[in-house]
């Protein structure tokens, strides 16, 4: 797994009831999963260790994820927040089977906070203090 670039501008609108925009697919799902992932991962080489719930992609394009699904990555981003520094990222949202999936809004709040901690976090690896020393010969 490698982190990939969210998608930070999701869109959509009603005319009536047709709805114009960006639809959620499982390639999304699976970056935001998989994203969560490699936040722990990088949260872990800063904080001590922790760990989230994840599972395998979905790769049945027939379906689409449970509300329990999303309401997981909702429960990852909280730990991760929880476990590292109480970054701003709007409310938790919880959903419920045959109910509204989240919109373009939640969308963009969920992967704009993997964005904003993934900066932050790489912000702090980087800069992360190293002591400089020799020993036999090889630099550390």
């Amino acid at each position: 797994m490698a982190w990939i670039q969210p998608k930070t501008d999701w869109q959509g609108s009603y005319s009536g009831s047709v709805y114009t925009g960006d639809y959620f697919n499982l390639a999304d799902y699976n970056r935001i999963k998989n994203n969560m992932q490699e936040l722990r991962n990088l949260a872990i080489t800063l904080y001590p260790e922790f760990s989230i719930v994840t599972g395998a992609d979905w790769t049945d394009y027939n379906i689409k994820p449970y509300s329990r699904d999303i309401n997981q990555l909702e429960e990852n981003l909280e730990t991760i927040k929880a476990k590292t520094f109480p970054f701003s990222t709007g409310s938790k949202k919880t959903y419920y089977g045959n109910t509204a999936a989240p919109d373009f809004n939640e969308l963009n709040r969920l992967e704009s906070a993997t964005l904003l901690i993934y900066n932050n976090l790489s912000g702090q690896k980087s800069g992360k203090r190293r002591l400089a020393f020799r020993l036999g010969g090889i630099r550390f």
